[in-house]
């Protein structure tokens, strides 16, 4: 099912917000996975294991999980624009402060506090745009949002990878220059954020009355007639946030592990980021095509075909059959991220959406800590990255199935108008 046109009225909202905030999420992303790059040096220097690489990876997500809520409210409470700016001149600091870490507890205690002052972003973004369109228009406009994650990592991949050759610059390593270089952008972005963004349609002064007054009217008219808190709704919420788990275990598996998994099959760092932006540019061919669908078909469609990506890597045993499979896997994951949002916001509206984003992205932030985690001490324990690989292809074929179960039961993941 495709989506509907989008109007005038869509178009110039989507002109209007989504290539700032955009931006703001690919520095919010490049930011929370350039670990990735910064370990092919920094774990040698501080003598990190694979697992303690893992866990680090994910403890951020721990972070992000205790305080979303709250970070959630405060956005409700405050206003959009001051918020965001304030976490992301707080999260800027704290991974340009990753740079100067001396130990190991140190090095998780920064993934941590990153996780915390991250936790309030892409909620308050998701939650942000149900101010501004109704359910028939948020598959493609948060698509567009969402193309930042695989067009940060596309662009960011190669320059994270030639930063690491600024090595002993100034008296810094190549990981530390990494950091700080690419944690400065957030601490700009957010001080334009707050003097960019607007805190809802009623104070937008580019526009017009007639057109608040349409929005406000098509808003409330594309709200689902249950009543946000009833059984069927939260019913809806918990499906969605079993099935965001068993994403988040895909998509960061992708995105802690791609490089490691590239430079063991022999590539040099410097190559490596070559190489690991080239799935994410099928990611983002597929995100724009996928924009355009809507229903539980396609969303399963694509974490199934995430699965036979990972288990494609898992069987390699050479780099052309590893680029097939972690392309593949980036379609259907880049795939599923407009198709799920769109859906899993369908039902809610007002402060019950806003409960209901957090709740689910809290609980895809444990599968976030869990799948990297897990990968780690897999390798570990089998000096091979195929047990993880094959455990996260499992975890999405899972998810496909919960999906399944909903469509079953009458309630597949379909969004309201």
């Amino acid at each position: 099912m495709t989506a509907p046109a989008m109007s005038p009225l869509y178009r110039k909202i989507a002109r209007r917000l989504v290539p700032f905030l955009m931006l703001l999420y690919m520095v919010a992303f490049l930011d929370r996975v350039n670990i990735s790059f910064a370990a092919l040096t920094m774990n040698r220097d501080l003598g990190i294991s694979e697992s303690l690489y893992g866990f680090a990876a994910g403890i951020f997500f721990l972070g992000y999980c205790l305080f979303e809520v709250p970070a959630n409210l405060m956005l409700a409470r405050i206003g959009a624009r001051r918020w965001i700016a304030i976490l992301m001149v707080l999260w800027g600091v704290i991974s340009v402060g990753t740079a100067f870490v001396r130990s190991k507890p140190e090095y998780v205690g920064a993934r941590f506090l990153l996780g915390v002052a991250e936790s309030g972003f892409f909620p308050g973004v998701v939650f942000y745009l149900t101010l501004w369109l109704p359910p028939s228009m948020r598959a493609r406009v948060m698509a567009l949002f969402f193309l930042a994650v695989p067009v940060s990592s596309c662009i960011g991949s190669p320059i994270s990878s030639h930063i690491l050759l600024m090595d002993h610059v100034s008296g810094l390593k190549g990981w530390q220059w990494l950091f700080v270089i690419e944690g400065a952008p957030a601490i700009l972005l957010g001080s334009m954020a707050w003097f960019v963004l607007e805190d809802g349609p009623q104070t937008a002064h580019w526009l017009t009355e007639a057109e608040r007054n349409q929005l406000a009217l098509e808003l409330s008219g594309g709200e689902e007639t249950q009543r946000p808190g009833s059984a069927n709704a939260w019913l809806h919420v918990a499906r969605s946030s079993v099935v965001y788990f068993m994403f988040s275990v895909g998509l960061y598996g992708l995105g802690f592990w791609l490089p490691k998994i590239l430079v063991a099959m022999g590539t040099t760092a410097t190559a490596t980021g070559w190489w690991a932006a080239s799935p994410y540019g099928f990611g983002v061919a597929a995100m724009l095509l996928v924009s355009r669908w809507r229903g539980g078909l396609w969303l399963r469609a694509m974490l199934l075909l995430t699965a036979a990506g990972f288990i494609a890597v898992g069987l390699s045993r050479g780099l052309p059959l590893a680029l097939l499979g972690f392309a593949t896997a980036a379609i259907g994951l880049f795939g599923a991220m407009p198709l799920f949002w769109s859906t899993a916001t369908g039902p809610m509206s007002g402060k019950a959406a806003g409960a209901a984003i957090a709740i689910i992205n809290s609980v895809g932030a444990v599968g976030a800590f869990t799948g990297p985690a897990a990968m780690g001490w897999l390798h570990d324990a089998t000096r091979s990255y195929s047990a993880g690989l094959f455990g996260i292809a499992g975890c999405l074929a899972l998810g496909a199935i919960v999906v399944s179960s909903g469509a079953a039961a009458g309630k597949t993941l379909q969004p309201a108008g």
